[in-house]
């Protein structure tokens, strides 16, 4: 189980540094447009490429975000919950938690499927063909939904890798 957890968590970090290379593309993409409308030059469509990669830098972010305890959780939540309850907390989090990630996985999928068949085109200067943009995005989710059940899976398995009260340096905040 190590070595897979170990596995995983080498491929949420490959998207959290592509999240952080697709940044830097953002601000060349925003100081392209900046400078065009000084220049006066047409900038194609950069002001809509730079919306899909924030949103694609958004998604890649996640599953090592969450990994790596960075996310808003319940703790003020259940931080005052200890033991058995406690435990069954964080299975009941992680599992509606899991539930809301495989659906938001799943849909994003379909919906780059869908853009792909019909050939959607975006509606801005550069009409380019949305399952392009979408297709990263949907990867993104589907490594959030592997990272959450990923850490569901953990709690139920082994607890103390997913305890916050627990420091062994084994746990997923151990990238």
């Amino acid at each position: 189980m190590n070595s897979l957890r170990q596995a995983l968590d080498r491929v949420y970090l490959v998207g959290a540094y592509l999240s952080g290379l697709l940044l830097i593309l953002l601000c060349a993409l925003v100081i392209w447009s900046i400078l065009a409308r000084l220049l006066g030059v047409f900038a194609g469509g950069a002001s809509d490429v730079a919306g899909y990669v924030m949103a694609t830098s958004t998604f890649m972010a996640l599953a090592y975000t969450f990994r790596s305890q960075g996310h808003i959780r319940v703790a003020l939540f259940i931080q005052k919950v200890m033991g058995a309850k406690r435990r069954a907390l964080e299975y009941w989090c992680l599992g509606i938690m899991s539930a809301i990630s495989v659906y938001l996985a799943y849909y994003m999928v379909a919906l780059a499927e869908e853009s792909y068949e019909w050939e959607e085109r975006s509606e801005g200067a550069d009409a380019m063909l949305l399952w392009i943009p979408q297709t990263p995005v949907a990867i993104g989710s589907t490594l959030f939904a592997m990272a959450v059940v990923h850490t569901f899976a953990e709690a139920i398995f082994d607890y103390d890798s997913v305890d916050p009260n627990k420091t062994s340096g084994e746990g997923p905040s151990e990238i």
